[in-house]
């Protein structure tokens, strides 16, 4: 069993409700003039401004089928899921309520397809509301006329991945649990001040890169991250300099490039972040990238200013306050931090 370092204490009414149900960008809302006054509060409506347009929904929908970044959120904020797409990639973020609850929950999707999204369990779930927490430009990859003939459908998406922060209050708000979602904030906010106060002196000055070893890359090539990248956004709020930007700026946080372009696009780095597992050990992709020459050759990694970031994969509040654990710890142990001291 996964659990997550930073024990919660959460309310089993959540989790009850949770679980009950799964048996049984940019976005603001506001309330609709359609909703008759006889009428019960679940039949009132609002207008949610989505990616795809303004959308009426349910002002206190019921059953709820979410999928990509709106998934572990609305889990966490105890919204009326009726079904998600997988969110694998936080299975080592999640402590033992949240893990047990998306366990319950049926599974749409795997995680990152949604183009394998399967219509018959969505229809099974029997929504009120359906969330895709993807980039709008993945709506060419869904039958959206279908999933509109079973409940209102809002795109809200991502176009980095550092922008879980303020996306994840627009799936709160579309599911009605703004008032239970965010608990973690202000305990985010606080750790990632420490952590920027504490380095600022030491590190504030020095150039940061990262690479990414969960972007599927090919033999011979690597990913670079660039500033609010997959691994990368997790320094967002520390005030470390993630130098560069892609070749493409359609690329806009991180691009593909061959292993022997590493001298000219990592040379310059202090500082190299990237991801690991949970135990600290390597994806597959970076081990074979680790093994390059050219690699063990950057001036970073001969100095040893690499940073290991575990519980990379994370995009809440919650599930990011372990990311910072792990930042802190590694940036303390820095040879570049030592140096300075």
């Amino acid at each position: 069993m996964r659990v997550l370092e930073r024990k919660r204490a959460r309310g089993a009414a959540a989790l009850g409700a949770a679980a009950l149900l799964a048996v049984g960008l940019v976005g603001c809302s506001s309330d609709s003039e359609g909703s008759a006054e006889s009428g019960t509060d679940s039949a009132a409506t609002r207008t949610f401004e989505a990616q795809n347009g303004s959308i009426e929904i349910p002002a206190d929908p019921q059953r709820i089928v979410s999928c990509g970044y709106a998934t572990l959120p609305l889990i966490q904020a105890g919204a009326n899921l009726a079904a998600v797409c997988e969110w694998s990639r936080e299975l080592d973020n999640m402590d033992e309520e949240t893990l047990a609850a998306y366990e319950a929950l049926p599974k749409v999707a795997p995680d990152g397809a949604v183009s394998e999204l399967n219509y018959e369990a969505v229809t099974a779930a029997d929504p009120d509301l359906i969330i895709m927490g993807v980039p709008a430009r993945v709506q060419e990859q869904v039958d959206v006329a279908k999933l509109e003939a079973l409940a209102p459908v809002v795109f809200v998406g991502l176009t980095v991945p550092g922008e879980w922060r303020e996306l994840g209050e627009q799936y709160a708000d579309a599911a009605n649990v703004t008032d239970s979602y965010g608990e973690f904030k202000e305990e985010y906010e606080a750790r990632a001040a420490e952590i920027a106060d504490k380095y600022s002196d030491s590190l504030g000055g020095l150039k940061f890169a990262g690479v990414c070893g969960v972007c599927g890359t090919e033999p011979g090539e690597f990913s670079r991250e660039y500033a609010s990248s997959y691994t990368t956004n997790l320094f967002d709020d520390l005030g470390l300099d993630f130098y560069g930007e892609p070749t493409d700026p359609e690329s806009v946080h991180a691009e593909y490039l061959s292993v022997e372009q590493l001298p000219e696009n990592l040379g310059e780095a202090d500082v190299i972040v990237y991801g690991v597992e949970a135990d600290g050990s390597l994806p597959p992709e970076l081990e074979e990238l680790f093994a390059s020459p050219l690699w063990q050759d950057l001036p970073a990694v001969k100095a040893g200013n690499l940073v290991a970031v575990k519980h990379s994969s994370a995009a809440t509040y919650e599930t990011a306050l372990l990311a910072l654990d792990s930042i802190d710890a590694e940036l303390e142990k820095l040879p570049a931090n030592r140096n300075q001291e």
